[in-house]
């Protein structure tokens, strides 16, 4: 638990500075953004205003319009090529500290701030004159400032509320991958306990073998006995690598036209050896021609798994059916008269290496569920399950026509 606050306030510290620093970042970008689209606004105005009066000047140089004008925060000049003021706004007192060249410049007036200006020449005759069209910058200002107001208050709060949406969603991250590690530390355990019994026998009968010369029964014997093992190492490792590919989703099916009763049929006519040895029979009631998209060889695999269960953990005597029903989709359902699933054990028979019966009844390796589970999902199918204890259980595929 200690490990776990240390390492979710190292990733909130962490969070917190990377958010505080990309929010910064946006802030003084939109800052910046917002600062040059006032500037241009205001400079585009200038050009607007002088626009007019420049007209006027043209036609008739004489008049003194500019000398009258008295705009509040909006200044106007009227230069001659040496830079000499030959007209001034009214509520300009003194002339306006510029170089006499065309374009904008930002220059300070006493008393007024900074003003803003275009000096725009134009021709009179012969001659080149310069009109000063100049606007205060404090409504700009104002707005910059408000805005830099805004984000002082705005960024800790921001940065405040980040961190609590960002608190909330790390204490659920990290506790799915505390269960996530939990899970693959279990199933590495299971893994390693399936695989150690069939290596230790393994191990045990090779070094029976080699201690003295055996006989041709006892050799013959150990062959079988390894024989076994070996192909229980064989089902565990397949049935991992299924399983990893399903969790990667790359579980590939290979679907192709085919008649489900027909794979039941050889699925069944397979668990026969089994049932007939523990004196169990299998009663089919299944449509005809059902026809249907899928992987045959995964197919057979899924009824395999459930045959071979029903049989497993049902008792001599006792008979396994398998009926098959086509309605809007396909149904197939399993039922044995078996020793049947606990409501508590009910929900995890899909987890892998997890038995509900006692493991020396079964050989799959706690994994033939999983690998089922997996198969009907690849053809966009489901399973259910209804079990009662001492009475037996019955497993439903509901498989889609259109998968």
């Amino acid at each position: 638990m200690t490990a776990q606050r240390s390492i979710r306030w190292r990733m909130l510290t962490l969070f917190c500075v990377a958010a505080g620093l990309l929010l910064a970042v946006c802030y003084a970008g939109f800052y910046f953004l917002f600062q040059r689209v006032v500037r241009e606004q205001l400079d585009r105005r200038l050009g607007e205003v002088a626009a007019p009066i420049i007209a006027d000047l043209v036609g008739d140089p004489e008049e003194k319009d500019v000398d009258l004008l008295d705009i509040p925060d909006e200044y106007f000049e009227v230069l001659d090529t040496s830079g000499a003021v030959l007209q001034r706004s009214k509520n300009l007192h003194v002339n306006l500290p510029l170089a006499a060249q065309p374009g904008l410049q930002t220059v300070y007036l006493k008393g007024e701030g900074e003003i803003r200006v275009a000096v725009i020449p134009f021709q009179v005759g012969e001659e080149t004159w310069l009109f000063v069209s100049g606007e205060s910058t404090r409504d700009a200002d104002l707005a910059l400032a408000t805005l830099r107001h805004f984000a002082l208050a705005v960024l800790p709060a921001s940065l405040l509320a980040t961190a609590l949406v960002f608190g909330l969603c790390s204490n659920q991250l990290l506790a799915r991958l505390d269960a996530v590690v939990r899970q693959l530390r279990q199933f590495v355990s299971d893994a390693s306990h399936e695989l150690r019994t069939p290596l230790a026998v393994l191990q045990g009968e090779t070094e029976l073998l080699l201690t003295k010369p055996r006989t041709t029964a006892e050799y013959e014997t150990a062959t079988r006995v390894m024989d076994s093992e070996l192909k229980k190492l064989s089902r565990i490792v397949e049935g991992l690598f299924t399983l990893s590919m399903a969790d990667a989703g790359q579980l590939r099916i290979a679907p192709e036209p085919l008649y489900l009763e027909e794979v039941l049929e050889e699925s069944c006519a397979l668990a026969a050896p089994l049932a007939t040895q523990k004196q169990i029979s299998i009663e089919r009631s299944l449509d005809r021609d059902v026809l249907f998209q899928g992987d045959a060889a995964f197919l057979r695999q899924l009824f395999l798994i459930f045959l071979d269960n029903a049989i497993k953990y049902s008792p001599s005597g006792t008979r396994v059916r398998v009926t098959l029903a086509k309605d809007d989709d396909v149904r197939i359902r399993f039922e044995d008269q078996g020793i049947g699933i606990s409501k508590a054990d009910l929900p995890r028979i899909f987890e892998r290496f997890f038995r509900a019966a006692p493991s020396g009844e079964s050989h799959s390796g706690g994994l033939g569920l999983s690998i089922a589970q997996a198969i009907v999902q690849a053809h966009h199918g489901a399973i259910e399950c209804e079990s009662t204890p001492g009475a037996g259980s019955i497993f439903s595929i509901q498989l889609p026509l259109s998968a």
